[in-house]
């Protein structure tokens, strides 16, 4: 179930950064900065070492997307 919730997250997160509203735009990074982590404790308990690096690769870029836009 906690698979669903994250991808519904994402979901939710793309929807706002692809929305024109550039105001929102830190709102949609930090949204896709949890689901990412999410998919990144997902991968972990997996042992799925690939998929953990590139999720803690986007985790980080959307907590600068946070900071650059906030």
């Amino acid at each position: 179930m906690a698979r669903w919730f994250a991808f519904g997250l994402t979901m939710f997160g793309t929807y706002i950064l692809t929305n024109t509203n550039v105001n929102l735009f830190y709102i949609g990074w930090f949204v896709s900065a949890i689901a990412t982590g999410m998919w990144m404790y997902f991968g972990y308990r997996d042992k799925d070492v690939p998929r953990t690096i590139m999720e803690l690769c986007f985790v980080v870029l959307c907590i600068r997307g946070v900071i650059n836009f906030y």
